[in-house]
């Protein structure tokens, strides 16, 4: 393992990433994993991916955001394949605001390259929203 994971019950961990002290969590059954939140850049998230997948014996399957911060969103294109869900606040937020994301990143005192790389990666992401009601059309960021 690469990082840290609490069990939480059967088929549910946390972690605490060091950059930023961000805590994600994983759930995972039979049907899939659901990964809670990516970490800042692709490389954190790819090792956060090795991880959940020694532990869950899967790829991740589906993604939710919480909400827009970095250290929460960046990662998330590092899970080719996987659903992403979140409030249509976050999914405007990685569309519309990728200057934005990528100076609060650097501005933390995450490597440049690798924040680049994440959010030039994050622009081609399709993620399914959902608020108060279920919306049935995507997003690009």
């Amino acid at each position: 393992m690469n990082f840290e994971w609490e069990p939480l019950a059967d088929g549910a961990s946390r972690c605490r990433l060091p950059f930023l002290d961000v805590t994600i969590g994983l759930m995972w059954s039979s049907a899939g994993a659901l990964l809670i939140d990516t970490g800042t850049t692709l490389t954190e998230a790819r090792t956060v991916g090795a991880d959940a997948e020694t532990m869950a014996g899967r790829e991740i399957s589906h993604i939710v955001l919480t909400h827009h911060h970095i250290d929460h969103v960046l990662g998330a294109s590092a899970f080719d394949g996987a659903a992403v869900y979140c409030t249509p606040a976050v999914a405007t937020t990685m569309a519309d605001s990728a200057e934005r994301l990528r100076a609060d990143a650097v501005g933390y005192g995450a490597d440049q390259r690798e924040v680049d790389d994440a959010v030039v990666a994050g622009a081609d992401r399709t993620v399914v929203f959902c608020g108060d009601l279920v919306v049935s059309r995507t997003t690009r960021v």
